[in-house]
């Protein structure tokens, strides 16, 4: 192998390690909530109420490597110390049911407890009408990518359109 294709592999796997620590850190929910009060709201009190194990108010790297460690262990099934996608995945699915029933919630509209099939679609019910820039009904890839900008035409303005 050359020194090059070594070096590339060396990268891909430290930017694949990078993202998968990122991903398990979205999957525990520390990060990405977006309410609350100070510069990082509720992102800042997720880690408190996550990590801070000995609750004096204060976080140490030692409290969230211990965290971080139970954690894994709580999904090696194989006590083997390391995720196989299997166990990843119950991480993952564990850690994101939170979001899963907000998104839920979202969609249920009247609180039923219920997700119709309106209620699901209605966020794509203007879709076409918002992007179709030449008003025929029918969404092109170029309306798309005219309406994202990257054609370097402008972006429209509320109510700029061509009728």
């Amino acid at each position: 192998m050359t020194k090059t294709a070594r070096y590339l592999l060396a990268t891909g796997a430290l930017a694949l390690g990078a993202a998968a620590f990122a991903g398990a850190t979205l999957a525990d929910g520390a990060w990405g909530r977006h309410h609350g009060s100070g510069h990082y709201g509720a992102r800042g009190m997720a880690l408190f109420e996550r990590f801070d194990a000995n609750a004096d108010g204060r976080l140490t790297q030692a409290e969230i490597d211990e965290v971080r460690q139970s954690r894994l262990a709580e999904f090696d099934q194989d006590g083997d110390g390391s995720l196989t996608l299997e166990e990843y995945q119950a991480l993952w699915l564990d850690a994101m049911r939170e979001r899963m029933v907000d998104r839920f919630q979202a969609h249920d509209d009247d609180g039923d407890g219920l997700v119709t099939a309106e209620e699901f679609g209605e966020p794509f019910n203007r879709m076409v009408r918002r992007f179709d820039r030449d008003g025929d009904g029918e969404l092109t890839l170029e309306e798309m990518r005219w309406r994202g900008g990257r054609d370097g035409d402008r972006r429209p303005r509320r109510g700029d359109r061509d009728r």
